[in-house]
C-alpha cells in the first residue's frame, strides 16, 4: 500500500513547492467537489479553483459527497488568499488555498477523512485501522 501513496505524496510536494504566478483574495462562493471551489475576487470576477495536489472523488463517486461537504464546512462563506500556480486542462486555475494562516490543501486527505489509491477509494479510518 505504501508504494500506492508515495506517487500521491511526490506530486502534493511538487505542488507545494511551485512558485506562485500571482495571488488572489476573495469569498468562496461555490463547491464544486472536494477539491474544486469558486472565488469571487474583489472586482466580482469568479475564479474556478482546483486545490494543487488534492484528487478528491467526484460527486457520483464513492465518498465524493462528504468530500465536498467537508471542504464545503471549512471554507464555503468565508475570505480566502489563493496562491495560483497552474491552470489544468479543464481550464480550472491551480491553486494553493489558504484561511487566514491555514493551508487548506495541506489538509486535503484529512480534510475529506478520505484519499484516492490506484484500487480504489478507501477511508483513512478503514486504512488506519489495519
Amino acid at each position: 500500500m505504501m508504494r500506492l501513496i508515495r506517487p500521491a505524496a511526490v506530486i502534493l510536494l511538487l505542488a507545494i513547492a511551485a512558485k506562485p504566478h500571482y495571488e488572489i483574495t476573495g469569498k468562496v462562493v461555490k463547491i464544486a467537489d472536494g477539491d474544486t471551489l469558486t472565488v469571487l475576487d474583489g472586482a466580482n470576477a469568479q475564479h474556478k479553483i482546483r486545490l494543487a495536489g488534492i484528487d478528491a472523488p467526484e460527486k457520483g463517486q464513492p465518498f465524493g459527497t462528504k468530500a465536498r461537504e467537508a471542504l464545503a464546512d471549512k471554507v464555503f462563506g468565508q475570505t480566502v488568499r489563493i496562491e495560483l500556480i497552474d491552470v489544468d486542462r479543464c481550464g480550472r486555475e491551480v491553486g494553493r488555498i489558504y484561511l487566514g494562516d491555514r493551508f487548506i490543501n495541506m489538509s486535503g486527505a484529512s480534510h475529506c477523512d478520505i484519499i484516492e489509491v490506484r484500487r480504489g477509494v478507501r477511508s483513512l479510518n478503514q486504512a488506519s485501522s489495519r
